[in-house]
């Protein structure tokens, strides 16, 4: 099993582990804090060691990681959770039925569609599950985007994990010119991205593959453009 750790700020972290299954990286986020360490989603449990090697690595054990935050309920977003026992567990109200997890009771299902969580700003972004969120740590200026925008399947940029990824960027434009999301998806992913838009973000971390650092806002701005014209075009037909 091939995986990758790495600094993205100062004082946050990537994993992203191999998932030879789905043919992906898996990411998950670490922000160590003075009182602990908040994880942004955790990977499957089958993968869990490597959250323990991960934390070792940063000279912590999974008693150290007192917040876990999910983006949604999908099993290689929350399996991982498992391990952390004295966290406290949020996920979206609406992933509830959904939640790929033995004990899902284990999590707090009180976030709604937008609020605080400590120093993590949550809103929801309106695609790729029902209750999908996108979290933004203000002090860092790093977005966490979960699957809402991700790399799933895609090779890691030409650059590295952490890196500008303009070529990333050009193949999330084109997938979403030549209609990668769906007609009735459309509207939904638009206000997802306008929520972004109104912050001031240095870094975007994915929920699998690639991080891109440096002109987030533009890039984000670009995929409404693009999505905006899609919508047009559906319109007028």
């Amino acid at each position: 099993m091939e995986y990758l750790f790495e600094n993205v700020k100062e004082n946050i972290y990537v994993l992203a582990i191999w998932d030879s299954k789905w043919n992906s990286y898996n990411n998950c986020y670490f922000i160590v804090q003075e009182d602990g360490i908040t994880l942004i989603d955790s990977c499957k449990e089958e993968h869990s060691s490597y959250l323990v090697q991960a934390l070792k690595l940063l000279g912590k054990t999974p008693e150290d990681v007192t917040l876990v935050l999910a983006t949604h309920g999908h099993e290689d977003h929350v399996q991982g959770t498992v391990l952390f026992k004295n966290a406290k567990k949020y996920i979206h109200q609406q992933e509830r039925s959904l939640i790929v997890y033995p004990e899902p009771d284990e999590f707090h299902f009180e976030l709604t569609d937008r609020g605080l969580i400590q120093e993590f700003d949550y809103f929801w972004v309106g695609h790729h599950t029902p209750g999908s969120l996108a979290f933004y740590h203000k002090p860092s200026r790093v977005l966490f985007t979960g699957d809402f925008l991700c790399f799933f399947g895609d090779p890691l940029s030409k650059d590295g994990l952490v890196s500008v990824g303009n070529d990333l960027r050009h193949e999330w434009l084109e997938f979403l010119r030549k209609g990668g999301v769906a007609k009735v998806q459309l509207n939904d992913f638009l206000q997802g991205l306008k929520a972004m838009n109104t912050f001031k973000v240095d870094v975007m971390c994915s929920g699998h593959g690639g991080v891109l650092v440096g002109e987030i806002e533009s890039f984000i701005s670009e995929l409404l453009h693009a999505g905006k014209q899609l919508q047009e075009i559906h319109v007028d037909k």
